[in-house]
């Protein structure tokens, strides 16, 4: 059975940059930027990398460019240059002490457009004496949200169960489809949602391991995630993922709040 490509590519507004994937990997990895093995990292960051493609997710240039300067890196560190021999020094990340350089002043930033997210959202609604201040949003300027995970979280989750396939884990029961189709598969989750108060992500896809059927469901999560339709709960950085129904608040405040 084949499926066309166009039928399942996906363009999200939900990948950030390159240098975040670098940061999951090395949070993953449970040691310090400083201590970082740009062999490693550049192993899983390229493994992620593939993920994508397989997924036929649009990536970005940048990701491309971060994989090539990984790969001269990797090949520096196993291939130092020989003594007397003059490396070029071309622009960008050159050595392993640029890339942890890097990593540490965007974390730094990251930390701190983090805090002021926070500060925005505490704030939000408060405004001082006076006429208060009319606020309009709209679907589209709405960010997505996906609580306390990162798209990496779902990659890294839907790479896991991917593996347990290839692995041959035992046989599933297989549904018998004519078509694997994005539609299919998102009223298929949402069923799931609703005869269950929380899934476990990998539940998701039990009930057919081909890997077309697969990869469209987390196409089909994708998309949900980008209507707003679902949300996502971890206990603990890096553990099970738990997906549920998002809760539609239709209930109106009834006032602003004011600041005394």
């Amino acid at each position: 059975m084949s499926v066309k490509k166009q039928e399942y590519e996906v363009k999200l507004e939900l990948f950030e940059g390159p240098l975040d994937l670098l940061l999951y990997l090395v949070n993953k990895a449970e040691v310090s930027i400083v201590d970082i093995s740009v062999s490693l990292v550049a192993s899983q960051y390229l493994e992620y990398l593939d993920l994508m493609r397989d997924l036929n997710i649009d990536v970005a240039s940048e990701y491309l460019q971060m994989a090539a300067t990984l790969i001269r890196l990797k090949a520096r560190e196993l291939l130092p240059p020989q003594e007397g021999e003059v490396v070029d020094q071309e622009e960008g990340i050159y050595n392993r002490e640029q890339l942890i350089e890097q990593l540490l002043e965007y974390k730094k930033f990251k930390e701190a457009a983090e805090s002021l997210k926070v500060f925005e959202s505490e704030h939000f609604g408060a405004f001082g004496r006076g006429r208060p201040e009319v606020i309009e949003t709209t679907n589209e300027e709405q960010e997505v949200d996906l609580g306390n995970i990162s798209i990496f979280d779902l990659l890294s989750a839907f790479k896991k169960v991917l593996e347990r396939v290839d692995s041959g884990e035992e046989p599933r029961h297989l549904v018998e489809v004519d078509n694997c189709r994005i539609d299919d598969r998102i009223e298929h989750v949402l069923m799931m949602l609703t005869d269950n108060e929380e899934v476990r992500f990998e539940d998701l896809f039990k009930s057919d391991s081909r890997k077309i059927v697969l990869v469209v469901t987390f196409m089909a999560i994708l998309e949900l995630v980008k209507m707003q339709e679902i949300a996502f709960r971890q206990e603990q950085n890096f553990g099970s993922i738990f997906v549920s129904r998002k809760k539609q608040n239709s209930e109106k405040p009834d006032s602003q709040k004011v600041d005394s």
